[in-house]
């Protein structure tokens, strides 16, 4: 995995560029927006960490470009501050995940692992904000979807009536990974809530029941 690192904070740069290539990813750092396009362009990135505290950032203008120019570009935003309002304005623009400046190392390899599986990551405090939002209708991914491995070990446990804190003990994952996966099936099987992925997953004998 090659994930272009952005931050305009170079202490921050560096460690977050060392927690990311602690896990084996290739990283590619740069202190400057400016040449963002450029390095996307040269060296194919699989990720785009990005500081959000650049205001081309916050009025979507770099989004925007990056979204044109590669449109399939896989994009983490790493803010401070934002409302929620903000939050869902970045993820309408194609982020595929936010995460606070406050997060500690698990969410942060938790948010990275569901950017890198295609997934959608919002953290565990704004999952309850999010997840009807993420879930209307007009987000809705057709019925059908593949599910990754993990999402179907993840809804086999929910039919089996096992809790969060259940789950993220027996997948050992923390339990904000839990939470978006949870938003990722509802998404993906087009239900509102738990009990109709429940009801879903028999229907379409996507478990063991």
């Amino acid at each position: 995995m090659k994930v272009l690192v952005v931050e305009s904070i170079p202490l921050l740069l560096q460690a977050i560029s060392a927690m990311i290539e602690a896990r084996g990813a290739l990283v590619i750092r740069s202190s400057a927006l400016q040449s963002l396009a450029e390095n996307v362009q040269e060296e194919q990135p699989d990720i785009v960490w990005l500081d959000a505290t650049f205001p081309e950032v916050q009025d979507g203008s770099v989004l925007k470009t990056l979204r044109k120019n590669v449109p399939d570009i896989k994009i983490l935003l790493f803010g401070s501050g934002e409302t929620v309002p903000d939050i869902r304005k970045y993820f309408k623009q194609g982020v595929c995940a936010y995460l606070p400046k406050s997060a500690d190392i698990s969410e942060t390899e938790a948010a990275l692992d569901c950017v890198a599986a295609g997934e959608l990551y919002v953290p565990a405090s704004l999952s309850k904000a999010f997840s009807s939002w993420l879930t209307d209708p007009v987000r809705k991914k057709k019925p059908g979807c593949k599910l990754t491995q993990r999402e179907q070990e993840v809804l086999q446990l929910i039919v089996e009536e096992f809790t969060t804190h259940e789950i993220a003990q027996k997948l050992y994952i923390c339990q904000c990974t839990v939470e978006t996966h949870r938003i990722n099936l509802i998404q993906k099987l087009g239900v509102k809530n738990v009990a109709g992925l429940v009801r879903e997953a028999i229907q379409r004998q996507l478990c063991i029941c």
